[in-house]
């Protein structure tokens, strides 16, 4: 058989892709060819239950999929973040949704659901194993075992994509992957269950968190070297996971459920004494040790792709390996469709792997040495709401706006104005990450907050606009300019030894504008919360 794109893998990043190449070119000829069988199980081995804003825009904007999303799993409330104490405990998250959908779900359920939805228009070769290809005459014939008849067969494709995960096959046979220098590790498990916070952590008097479906956000429990999530997936499902910095803890102490079982009773025995005194059985436990890793490129200008974990991870803390994805296969569904309506990729291929490679740097910026300070609240909230300034106002608002017009045309003219103002951004956000993990930072006897309560209305801030077309795409480099000058402004008040905290509670984000002059306030913090400072 020959195709026009064959794929590796019927997980979460190959059934998406299939999906939107469909969307795109409901004539192109895709295949994927899958290890295994289907249905899963709805509580499946895989790591990665939920995503955030960028993946939530790739399944609303680039795939239609929201209300099917809706309808189908649960609806996240943002991240929430707990520092607990012996007997108290300190809170940061929100009160409503924000307007952008993210979701928890139980990743096997979920996949069924892809794969129902691809199943009739793409040729699924279930039970069948990726050996190996070889180009010939400019087609790549793939060898294909039959795992139950153990035959082989061979298929031919102009593309090929590794959307396998860790197995890593195309990055193997081209021995393109390096190790990254962080040694963070996972263990995590299911609880037959809803983990419900509001027994969990009641709410004191003075809290500000009123919500009802405060359960259902994506939970952090941090603490000095390691973080907890707690993920809602169902009413009667919860996943909790320990991921640790093995600078920092032994990994011979997360060995098996017992073991984990006796360190969270050391370390956080509120959660486990909670687990038990509600009786909840535990479905599985999984282990996933020194995960942290990426390859020196993504795309091939020899027309093959690694997308997702194929390519690489760095740490699951914010779930970007979902948004990662997304952008992933959102490029190389517009490199496809160039190449299919005969233009070239000559130009589009290397910015393709720029821009990813780019922003897994920015990753590299906001993970490295980053466990061993979390121990300081203060930290917490002005690291997340730092992270939160750079990925909503800059890496959303290309997602939103700009991504697909990037990879439209062959004439850079617009893709390096984009680069130039992502490149721009993340200096200052690698200078501010910096600054954060400075001395000068942690003495500046700053206040912190026992409760920060976020507005989920600065998304629509950030990003006023959403979804503008590609003979409009100038209009989204507004956006960023506007959103560059929010982060400037927000180094400049951290540098100052003021509260971060203090310029989101009084609506700066609100008055920051592209003619917003970030200079006035570099060593006038009074000017700025003269102008700014403007209860939203």
């Amino acid at each position: 058989m020959t195709y026009d794109v064959v794929i590796i893998g019927a997980g979460f990043a190959g059934l998406t892709l299939a999906y939107q190449l469909k969307k795109k070119n409901q004539d192109l000829r895709v295949a994927i060819v899958h290890d295994s069988s289907f249905p899963n199980e709805d509580i499946s081995e895989k790591v990665g239950e939920s995503f955030n804003e960028v993946a939530a825009i790739y399944f609303d904007q680039m795939l239609g999929l929201r209300e099917f999303m809706e309808a189908r799993h649960p609806r996240k409330m943002g991240m929430r973040f707990f520092h607990l104490g012996e007997t108290s405990y300190k809170e940061m998250g929100f009160n409503s949704y924000p307007p952008n959908a993210a979701f928890h779900f139980e990743r096997g359920k979920l996949e069924n659901d892809l794969f129902e939805l691809v199943r009739n228009d793409v040729d699924i070769y279930l039970n069948h194993k990726f050996i190996d290809f070889e180009e010939k005459d400019g087609t790549k014939e793939i060898q294909v075992l039959n795992r139950k008849e153990n035959s082989r067969l061979v298929l031919k494709a102009s593309w090929l994509v590794d959307a396998a995960g860790m197995k890593k096959l195309l990055a193997r046979k081209f021995d393109i992957t390096y190790r990254l220098p962080i040694k963070h590790s996972s263990v995590w498990f299911r609880v037959g269950g809803g983990v419900d916070v509001d027994e969990f952590l009641p709410r004191t008097a003075d809290n500000p968190f009123t919500s009802e479906r405060r359960s259902w956000s994506s939970i952090h429990l941090e603490g000095v070297g390691y973080w907890i999530w707690i993920l809602r997936l169902s009413e009667t499902a919860t996943s909790v996971g320990i991921i640790f910095d093995e600078n920092m803890y032994e990994f011979q102490d997360f060995a098996t459920w017992e073991k984990t079982t006796l360190w969270l009773k050391q370390n956080v025995r509120r959660l486990i004494d909670y687990i038990e005194e509600k009786k909840f059985p535990i479905l599985d436990f999984r282990i996933l040790r020194r995960f942290a890793s990426q390859c020196r490129y993504w795309v091939s200008d020899d027309r093959w792709a690694l997308v997702g974990d194929s390519y690489g991870i760095w740490d699951p803390y914010y779930s970007n390996g979902f948004d990662v994805i997304g952008i992933q296969n959102t490029i190389l569904t517009e490199l496809i469709h160039a190449e299919r309506c005969g233009e070239s990729l000559k130009e589009r291929v290397p910015a393709a792997n720029r821009f990813v490679e780019e922003l897994m740097y920015g990753f590299s910026q906001t993970f490295g040495d980053f466990y061993s300070r979390k121990g300081r609240w203060a930290y917490v909230c002005a690291k997340y709401n730092l992270d939160i300034a750079m990925y909503l106002p800059i890496i959303a608002a290309i997602m939103h706006n700009s991504l697909q017009s990037m990879f439209m045309e062959e004439d850079g003219t617009f893709r390096d104005k984009v680069f130039s103002l992502f490149s721009e951004a993340g200096h200052v956000y690698f200078d501010t990450v910096r600054f954060l993990a400075s001395d000068e930072f942690r003495d500046n006897g700053v206040k912190e907050y026992d409760y920060m309560l976020l507005n989920s209305a600065t998304y629509d801030v950030f990003i006023p606009e959403k979804g503008i077309p590609f003979h409009e795409k100038e209009k989204s480099l507004s956006i960023l300019r506007k959103n560059y000058n929010l982060l400037l402004c927000v180094q400049y008040y951290l540098k100052s030894g003021r509260n971060y905290m203090d310029f989101i509670k009084n609506g700066a984000y609100f008055s920051i504008t592209e003619q917003t002059d970030p200079e006035r306030y570099r060593d006038d913090p009074d000017q700025l919360e003269a102008d700014l400072f403007r209860p939203a």
